[in-house]
Parts: C-alpha cells; sequence; structure tokens
C-alpha cells in the first residue's frame, strides 16, 4: 500500500516507494515458489544442514567466564502472570543481579537444550529460530553484576559461558547509541542482539532479512518475560 498526498483527482506520479516499501515488495514469496512442491527439500540439503550445524558462534580465543548453570525453577511465575506483569521501564534499582539470573535469562532467552531433548543432530535453542539456523547471538554487557566483572561479552549458548570482548564499564556508551537515553547506562546489564543474516539470505534469499527481525523479536520477548518471573 502507497499512501499519496497528491491533490484528489490528479495521478500518482510513478514511483518505486521508499526503502522500506521496497523491502516489503523484494522479500514477499513470489508465486512461482509458492507452487513449487519440492521447496521443502531444501530444509534436508546437505549444504542448509552444514549451515545449521555451524550456528552456534564460539569465540574460544577469547578469556571465558563460567556462569552458574541455569536454574528454570527460578521461572515459576506462571505464564500468564509473567505476560500480564510484563512492562517496559527507564528505572532500575540501583543494585546488583545475581549470576545465577543472569545465568537464567541468557538460557531461557537462547540456550541450546541439552542432547537428549534436542529433536536431531543439531542444536535446539529454546526459541523459535529460522530453519534452526540459530542466527541470534546475544552480547551482554555487564555493568553490575555480583560475580562477573563489567565488560562486554559474548554468551556461548552451547557451552553456556561467557566470552570476554572487552573489559570496562560501557554504561555512558550504551546510553548513547541508544540515542542518548541515558538511564540505560544505570542497569545492572544491557543485551545486546545481532544476527547472522547472510546465514539466513544463504537459505532463504532476502526474505532471510524479515526472518532475521523475527528471531531477534522471539529472543527479546523471551528476554522479558523471564525477566519480569525472576521479578527484575
Amino acid at each position: 500500500m502507497r499512501l499519496s498526498t497528491s491533490p484528489p483527482g490528479k495521478p500518482l506520479p510513478q514511483q518505486s516507494g521508499d526503502l522500506a516499501e521496497q523491502y516489503q515488495t523484494s522479500t514477499r514469496n513470489l508465486g512461482f515458489t509458492k507452487r513449487y512442491a519440492k521447496a521443502h527439500e531444501t530444509h534436508y540439503a546437505p549444504w542448509v544442514q552444514q549451515l545449521v550445524a555451524d550456528a552456534p558462534l564460539h569465540l574460544d580465543e577469547l578469556p571465558r567466564v563460567r556462569l552458574p548453570a541455569p536454574d528454570l525453577g527460578l521461572l515459576s511465575a506462571p505464564l500468564g502472570e509473567a505476560i500480564a506483569r510484563r512492562r517496559s521501564g527507564r528505572s532500575y534499582a540501583g543494585q546488583p543481579i545475581t549470576a545465577a539470573h543472569l545465568s537464567t535469562i541468557l538460557y531461557a532467552a537462547n540456550g541450546v537444550r541439552p542432547a537428549a531433548l534436542a529433536r536431531g543432530p543439531h542444536p535446539s535453542r529454546n526459541v523459535t529460530n529460522a530453519g534452526n539456523l540459530g542466527s541470534v547471538e546475544m552480547y551482554p554487557v555487564v555493568m553490575d553484576v555480583a560475580g562477573v566483572e563489567p565488560g562486554m561479552y559474548h554468551f556461548d549458548c552451547v557451552d553456556h559461558d561467557l566470552a570476554l570482548v572487552a573489559r570496562g564499564h560501557f554504561g555512558t556508551w550504551l546510553s548513547e547509541v541508544v540515542l542518548f537515553q541515558i538511564e540505560f547506562g544505570e542497569a545492572a546489564v544491557g543485551v545486546i542482539l545481532t544476527s547472522a543474516v547472510g546465514r539466513l539470505k544463504a537459505k532463504y534469499g532476502p526474505r532471510g532479512y524479515r526472518f532475521a527481525l523475527l528471531d531477534i523479536g522471539h529472543v527479546s520477548q523471551n528476554i522479558y518475560l523471564s525477566a519480569t518471573a525472576l521479578s527484575l
């Protein structure tokens, strides 16, 4: 749909639309793909299975910080209650959170399940993700977590530990990159979500960018609901 500001009765000028409209149009499923009966076989192609197998990011060359084992028992609040209580806020308690809470949130949001719970030979996550390609990576920016040095980390969703990307307190930097919302720098931890868009586009073409946005949304919602269940 294109909205017009042209005077009534005058034809719309021919135009390609803005970038958002071009993106929406360029990433839709075309008619011939919907009628391609063997399209589903792509899921089982060896090269796609290799994309799935290679999905978890490991930064083995960086120093590691062990996390306590995640405790999903801490998330005992009923789902309906967590949904009803969830709020977006800009005020923080001004006190550290525990490493156990951080560990549980990261695992619930995007952790890899034990092999016994996986449905196949490849990693299975706690969150919906397009094609099981595990496009989302989590980078906790720790500012006030008990037992964890301030710094920027990568969460290894398989080994369930943190890889130290950079030491230091990034509160000021964080508040600036989110458009000078200075209160963000007062949080105990921020979580940067990134997406391996190239992996998604390798399988899905331009539509992979749509799936990247969806995958990020699924992880974000898990973070919100887990934090709410922990009364954070």
